[in-house]
């Protein structure tokens, strides 16, 4: 994997065939925990064209209660809006969270047909992220970085610079040492890409820092 450099007016990074299918599948596995089909099995039924593009299938203004997710990784991704006010968390859920999976499963499905498929006229290995698409592209790691991090159970700092310590004495393919490597890379790879982004000579890169929205 190669940090993402500037290069033809665009931000690319290097990933080669391996690592692009890793990252491909956490990207379609983090969509399905938000309500999309398998990104591999193509649209949805009947979903091609959603209220909001990339919206659950039928996808419409609740009109009653949205309880909290129950898997807490989901709950990262569409947290309360609230923590003191369970009222005004609940009637805010009811009227955004539609609309902000939506906005997720569309950053997400952009990605991995980026790593999927490629950019034309560019090498294979090349992930490639236009100026204006890079504040998207950040706060989908963010949000890969967020599930991985649940199930890898990091809640603190703490947790965070202890996750590596023992790895090297497990068996490489232990699942927790996978999903620390992957997310070891993410974090890497969005590093890399905030760095170019804050470089970027013009405004518009995105040097607003970490987008999580």
């Amino acid at each position: 994997m190669r940090a993402f450099r500037r290069q033809k007016g665009h931000f690319v990074a290097g990933l080669d065939a391996g690592e692009r299918a890793v990252v491909a599948s956490v990207v379609a596995d983090v969509a399905e925990l938000l309500g999309a089909g398998r990104f591999e099995d193509g649209p949805r039924p009947g979903a091609s064209s959603p209220a909001h593009p990339g919206a659950p299938e039928g996808w419409s203004l609740r009109t009653a209660p949205v309880p909290p997710p129950q898997d807490p990784a989901v709950r990262r991704l569409l947290p309360d809006a609230s923590r003191d006010d369970p009222e005004v968390a609940g009637e805010f859920r009811r009227l955004t969270e539609d609309d902000l999976r939506a906005r997720k499963i569309a950053r997400l499905r952009t990605l991995w047909t980026s790593l999927v498929h490629g950019e034309p006229g560019w090498p294979e290995h090349a992930l490639v992220v236009s100026p204006q698409a890079a504040d998207d592209v950040a706060a989908t790691l963010t949000d890969l970085r967020l599930v991985l991090g649940e199930r890898l159970e990091l809640r603190t700092d703490a947790d965070s610079e202890a996750l590596y310590d023992g790895l090297a004495a497990e068996d490489e393919d232990d699942v927790r040492a996978y999903l620390a490597s992957v997310y070891g890379a993410l974090s890497w790879l969005q590093e890399s890409l905030l760095a170019v982004m804050l470089a970027a000579p013009e405004a518009g890169g995105g040097g607003r820092g970490r987008s999580g929205g």
